[in-house]
């Protein structure tokens, strides 16, 4: 278990809020397939949703099938930031995330994200303001944390005293991408700096996240930095049973088998269903045929699969072109972790 403030977590393996891939439909069927201790939403512009944008409501859309979820708010020290996130408790988080290290120019440019690593004590009083906004609107009940890079740059490298100054001001947790702003996503995360982090607080959680692409990259990062938990980002979208996988290696220390090929069709079914939920037509296709070629990937020589999803006109002929990949003679290895009721 993981505890941030008064949240106890199941599992200390998290989904990462990730711009453009963290909808209602993925974070389900993540949860679904097991050891997610917490997902959180895609990153919602605190003026937009307190002005009730629809894609802003529809970002942050939750349910009792995604819980606990975390809400992660950008915005800088003008912005609306506190009570963004008191609406935010109020409608369905059981955490509230800063997003102080989101390197993108739609959200930097804003003076968010990863900007706010510039001015540090700035900051700090932001979430301040944040930290006491949350507490008193619901009595100390939803903790709120920080999600934040190395630094600006190699020469701004301010983790460290950034982390200790939030955990000052009752940031409850802090997650640690570990990379500099001006890597963006390339280059390899350093974990060695990630662990400077760690030693750096008196005792609040540290989560570390980058390049984690395999289950047994979780507890060796955690082992290596003393980090009490581990977020996984782009390596859930090609295999979101990666959390599962993670799990049983931290509680057993064995390693589960790699899903069938018959587990991953059904996963990708899957998929279809939760989208046709939660983000029928149109939208679902568009996803799905983004999705399909980050799936294949683990799926070896499957491009007909592949072109027959990619070039399906609905979710109905996509399904279609996958149920007939899944064949007896692939059931050697065991199936993925059965779901719960699908929420109609």
């Amino acid at each position: 278990m993981l505890r941030i403030g008064p949240l106890t977590l199941q599992t200390p393996v998290l989904l990462a809020p990730m711009a453009g891939h963290c909808d209602l439909a993925f974070r389900i069927l993540c949860r679904e397939l097991g050891g997610v201790g917490l997902a959180s939403t895609d990153l919602l512009n605190s003026q937009a949703l307190l002005r009730g944008s629809r894609r802003a409501l529809e970002l942050a859309a939750t349910n009792d099938f995604d819980q606990p979820c975390g809400m992660q708010l950008y915005g800088n020290w003008s912005d609306p930031l506190p009570e963004a996130a008191v609406w935010a408790t109020d409608n369905g988080a059981k955490l509230i995330d800063i997003n102080m290290g989101c390197p993108v120019d739609k959200v930097a440019k804003k003076h968010g994200g990863s900007l706010l690593l510039c001015q540090v004590g700035d900051t700090v009083q932001l979430a301040s303001r944040i930290v006491e906004a949350v507490r008193k609107h619901t009595n100390g009940r939803v903790p709120v944390t920080a999600k934040i890079r190395l630094g600006w740059d190699p020469e701004r490298f301010v983790a460290p005293q950034l982390a200790r100054d939030l955990e000052n001001v009752g940031i409850a947790a802090v997650t640690v991408h570990g990379r500099f702003t001006c890597q963006m996503f390339s280059g390899e995360a350093d974990w060695n700096r990630i662990g400077e982090v760690v030693s750096a607080v008196k005792g609040i959680p540290i989560i570390g996240n980058g390049d984690i692409t395999e289950p047994h990259h979780v507890p060796e990062r955690m082992r290596q930095t003393g980090c009490a938990g581990v977020m996984i980002g782009r390596g859930a979208l090609r295999t979101p049973w990666i959390f599962a996988q993670a799990w049983h290696l931290l509680r057993t220390g064995e390693a589960l088998p790699e899903p069938g090929f018959n587990a991953k069709c059904r996963a990708i079914i899957r998929h279809l269903e939760l989208l046709d939920l939660y983000n029928p037509g149109a939208p679902a296709v568009d996803c799905m045929r983004k999705r399909i070629s980050w799936y294949g990937k683990t799926m070896g020589h499957c491009r007909p699969l592949k072109d027959g999803v990619r070039l399906a006109d609905s979710t109905q002929a996509m399904r279609e072109a996958v149920l007939p990949w899944i064949q007896p003679d692939r059931e050697h290895v065991p199936t993925l972790v059965s779901r719960s009721p699908a929420p109609l």
